[in-house]
């Protein structure tokens, strides 16, 4: 075919009542992940030219998706073929599309010879698809939709290109509410009129209906990718479309690509630079540039511009909206980004004189570097000989300029060393002054950029009266809220003052306002560099390494600044939201009413948890599932609480819980000057410190292969904590490990394991072996062959090596469901090796008074029968042999290595091997019959003798055993044994049957069959 016209258009199943609702769905749309999100703006012209092929690929995907989801359905009744799946060299990163779609989007493409590009007109719909369309017509408006869904299902059956069906068949289901259905009927149309760029942006509009009140999360996602197909399509059938353009700018604005919608406005601006709104949007994902410089100077660009035509037209009508002050304030916040601290002033003048009516007083650009324009009296404008005081009124100087413009004139004339001209305006922006309140209450952020700048200064004192002044509005409007930033300004006027208990509570409330705050820590961490007692230190350095990481976590990704548009507002947090975003929380040090506040705070918190848990685990124990959840949340703010507590844990591991393993020298050389200078002092903070504080940035791993070390010793240990013993504590801790390992978190059970024995609370021995039998049951529940492993060697090498410990190891490893990896890996079999030459030099040494440990040779025996080196396997079983001739684990693995070694295809005298098998395995067979203590141990003894038969071959010395196997159940009696159930029975059944099948006994293996494997 053609065109994209030629694919029939893609349908949903379920859309369809009645008809196949088993059809499996497709998946739905992604885009294209090859997308760089993070565009840098120093490689627009290459990144523009890439960005359109990326577009025709992403809605080439999009569009092979829905062909796809068509042909699942319409071959379900045609019979017809559906495009195949992706076949193994298909990347999964890549969007997979047929062959035959690739060259119907975009014409980048060679053209086929005689045929014309783009799609073709639809079939002109027969009498029979209009005549079902009419009864579908009607039966929708008598609101009979399961008879309109069935006509119009019949009717898309026929011919699925008929427009009018999908867009009847979207209409009832958006009466029905299903909006999603009803949105991939749209789609479905839109595909078959691929030139209606009307119907393209009404369905990204309808798919973006609602999305700014859904939460963050797959729903929100998948309604901003359709809104993206449409809006690229229609770009595809009209790129001049102004409204397409932005569109797709504004989805990709909420989709967080700040780089590639800038890059739709700037296209669309080429179109229609006038256009007000376009302008605006510009500038606000300008604020949210990578480089905001560069953002910054595409919008001011975009904004000067607009002026200038509107200011030749003499007009403030601009297209979509009108020029106001709204927007010259956001034409300055561009300057104080570049820090064109004269270029922004002179704007604001030029720019507010026109907005005033005032625009043919030009001579005042000759007054560069002098405000006097905007004084309240004519004091000094008199003095400018082009000045006539008669001739525009006096509201339209400096009692007309807006009260935050004028502390904007004040901000740029200070940077700009202008002191003189700054404190003229300074003057008239009283914060003490009856009016303040009024005066401020509609741009109250002005009052900080006032406040900064007169602490830049060290006018500390003058900048408290502006940020009391702040407060004031705050407290009277409710609509905003003391930031984390006024707090860290009014923090370090305190300091200034001398007052370091106040900048204390200002930085902690800083911190607690915004978790990711860098200088509210810098600052708190300054001050308590300076204190004499180790504890200061202490805090400095957790509080500079926490500054470290959120530096590192944020990439180089800016924070969104604070816009011109008005105040910010109190955050609501949504359903959810956790409060704290990290293990540590600043502890008050230099004022002692408030600490002793704070622990009251946390001791009432735990005292509640703990009776929730109390609760809760009554309930789990009468039966209640549904307190598991309660029970979990309590238990792990708890245990959180016991871990921060620093008293309880060596330095090193107490950073590490912080999460600040890892310093920040290790970061490249690229990183940003703040971070060098945070690590330098994180550097000089940690020379100070306590000599085990250095090895906290080679923190040891979470698994237990490797020991506690020495740990700290304690002074004084309370008691209790939080009113709790030590011991219900170490039984919260190993029971909030298990249950998480029950529910399938076997990481995070882990690390609790690994807190709890890192505690310096819980260091005798019968404490550390709890813990590990805990840490154990977690890794057997996870199958974790790997923990397995790593906690019997703590059991084999640091509590009580010998047999007991051996055993655990091989019980271990054998209820582990998982493949024997790690049990025959090198780590272990080094370490089972070296035990064995501690033995035997120990062994030595006493002259044979400390004996040999069979069951430790055996077990690297089968280690190495494991790897299938029976040779030496054999070895190892010879020298247990040895020491107990009549053991029968030994005799059975010593025939079996003997067995599998004769097997192998270089074996040498191979029936020596046999008659050395089998004489071992009939030792362990009599030996087994005479000592067995129940029915089951004897199965075992014929089962293993009948496989050994069998592997060799001899099915009808086999089929005597199995036989015996059979016996003894028809026999009755106790199958169970000392260590559970051992019912070979159906084992045994099914190799007779198998055997008789291959023998051609087809009847032997029915009777088997029906007698013994019939469940």
């Amino acid at each position: 075919m053609d065109s994209m016209m030629d694919i029939d258009t893609p349908v949903d199943p379920r859309l369809t009542g009645g008809i196949d609702m088993n059809i499996p769905r497709p998946a739905p749309m992604q885009l294209d992940d090859g997308i760089d999100y993070d565009y840098d703006y120093d490689d627009a012209a290459s990144e523009a030219a890439s960005n359109a092929s990326s577009d025709d690929l992403e809605l080439a995907a999009n569009i092979a998706r829905y062909d796809a989801q068509r042909e699942a359905f319409v071959s379900q009744h045609r019979g017809a073929p559906h495009y195949p799946p992706p076949g193994p060299h298909h990347h999964h990163h890549q969007p997979y599309v047929p062959s035959d779609i690739i060259h119907k989007v975009g014409n980048r493409t060679k053209t086929t010879k005689g045929r014309k590009l783009g799609p073709r007109k639809a079939a002109k719909p027969t009498p029979d698809i209009l005549f079902r369309l009419s009864l579908a017509k009607e039966a929708f408006e008598r609101k009979d939709y399961d008879e309109t869904i069935a006509i119009v299902s019949e009717i898309i059956r026929i011919n699925s290109e008929t427009y009018a069906a999908w867009t009847l068949l979207s209409t009832v289901h958006d009466e029905l509410g299903d909006r999603q259905k009803a949105l991939t009927c749209m789609l479905s149309a839109a595909l078959l009129v691929p030139k209606n760029v009307p119907y393209w942006i009404s369905t990204a509009l309808y798919a973006l209906h609602g999305v700014e009140d859904m939460d963050d999360g797959p729903d929100k996602d998948e309604a901003l990718r359709h809104a993206h197909m449409c809006y690229s399509c229609a770009l595809l059938a009209d790129k001049t479309n102004i409204e397409a353009r932005t569109g797709k700018a504004d989805v990709m604005m909420m989709q967080g690509r700040a780089g590639l919608a800038l890059i739709q406005y700037q296209r669309a601006l080429s179109y229609k630079p006038l256009n007000i709104r376009t302008v605006r949007n510009t500038a606000d994902v300008a604020l949210d540039c990578k480089d905001a410089r560069k953002g910054a100077e595409v919008a001011m660009k975009a904004y000067r511009y607009l002026i200038d035509h509107l200011q030749a037209a003499g007009t403030f009508e601009a297209e979509e909206g009108r020029f106001e002050w709204s927007d010259l304030r956001i034409y300055l916040e561009f300057f104080g980004i570049l820090e064109q601290w004269r270029e922004g002033a002179q704007q604001l003048k030029e720019v507010a004189r026109w907005l005033m009516g005032r625009r043919d007083e030009a001579f005042w650009e000759n007054y560069a570097d002098d405000d006097r324009e905007w004084d309240l009296y004519d004091t000094r404008r008199v003095e400018a000989l082009e000045f006539e005081p008669a001739r525009y009124p006096q509201d339209t100087y400096g009692d007309g300029l807006p009260f935050d413009l004028r502390a904007k004139l004040y901000v740029y004339r200070c940077k700009a060393g202008l002191n003189y001209e700054g404190m003229m305006h300074l003057a008239l922006l009283n914060p003490t002054a009856p009016t303040a309140v009024d005066d401020f209450i509609d741009f109250p952020d002005c009052l900080k950029d006032i406040a900064n700048t007169l602490l830049e200064g060290e006018n500390a004192e003058r900048a408290l009266e502006y940020i009391g002044l702040y407060r004031q509005i705050a407290d009277v409007s409710g609509d905003i809220s003391v930031d984390a930033d006024l707090l860290v300004t009014q923090g370090r006027c305190h300091i200034i003052l001398g007052d370091k208990a106040a900048a204390e509570e200002c930085f902690i409330a800083a911190i607690e306002d915004d978790q990711d705050h860098i200088e509210a820590r810098v600052q708190l961490a300054n001050m308590y560099e300076g204190e004499e007692v180790q504890e200061g230190r202490e805090e400095a350095f957790l509080l500079v390494r926490q500054a470290l990481n959120l530096e590192l976590r944020a990439d180089g990704k800016p924070r969104r600044r604070r816009g011109p548009y008005g105040p910010r507002k109190p955050r609501e947090k949504k359903d959810g939201q956790t409060a704290r975003k990290s293990n540590y929380m600043p502890r008050r040090l230099l004022n002692a009413e408030k600490r002793k506040q704070q622990e009251l705070e946390l001791q009432a918190v735990a005292t509640k948890n703990y009776q929730l848990v109390e609760e809760a685990k009554a309930r789990l124990d009468a039966g209640d599932e549904t307190a598991r959840n309660t029970w979990m949340t309590a238990a792990k703010d708890l245990l959180d609480d016991f871990r921060s507590f620093k008293e309880f844990y060596p330095w090193d591991k107490y950073i590490r819980y912080l999460g600040y393993g890892e310093t920040a020298d290790s970061t490249n050389t690229a990183t940003p000057a703040r971070n060098t200078k945070l690590a330098a002092m994180a550097a000089r903070l940690q020379s100070h410190l306590a000599p085990d504080a250095a090895d906290a940035a080679h923190p040891d791993t979470t698994s237990p292969n490797h020991p506690p070390g020495p740990k700290m010793p304690v002074k004084t240990l309370p008691p209790d904590h939080r009113g709790i013993p030590f011991s219900t504590w170490l039984d919260l801790f190993l029971s909030y490990a298990l249950a998480l390992a029950h529910s399938g978190h076997r990481h995070e059970a882990y690390i609790v394991c690994h807190a709890a024995r890192d505690s310096v609370v819980w260091s005798a021995p019968d404490h550390t072996f709890l813990i590990h039998i805990a840490w154990a049951s977690c890794a057997i529940h996870a199958g974790d062959e790997e923990t397995c492993v790593a906690v019997a060697r703590y059991f084999m090498r640091d509590y009580r090596p010998g047999t007991d410990a051996y055993r655990m190891f091989a019980a271990m490893c054998r209820v582990c469901q998982t493949p024997v990896s790690w049990y025959t890996s090198g780590p272990a079999q080094k370490f089972i090796l070296r035990q064995i030459k501690t033995m035997d030099n120990i062994h030595t040494r006493t002259r044979g008074e400390i004996g040999l440990d069979v069951c430790l040779l055996t077990i690297y025996g089968h280690i190495l029968f494991s790897t299938t080196s029976y040779v030496y396997a054999l070895s190892y079983f010879a020298r247990a042999a040895s020491l107990d001739p009549r053991n029968e684990l030994v005799n059975l693995s010593t025939g079996l290595a003997y067995l599998h070694y004769a097997l192998k295809r270089q074996a040498t005298n191979r029936q020596y091997l046999l008659v050395q098998a089998f004489a071992f395995l009939m030792r362990y067979y009599e030996d087994r019959l005479a000592g067995a203590r129940g029915m089951g141990e004897r199965m075992e003894a014929h089962f293993n003798v009948a496989r050994a038969y069998s592997l060799v071959g001899l099915g009808n010395l086999a089929v005597v055993y199995y036989r015996r196997v059979l016996e003894e159940a028809e026999g009755g009696g106790e199958v169970g044994s000392p260590v559970g159930r051992e019912d070979l029975v159906v084992e045994a059944a099914y190799n007779v049957r198998t055997m008789c099948y291959l023998l051609g006994d087809v009847e032997g293996a029915r009777v088997v069959t029906e007698r013994w494997m019939v469940l």
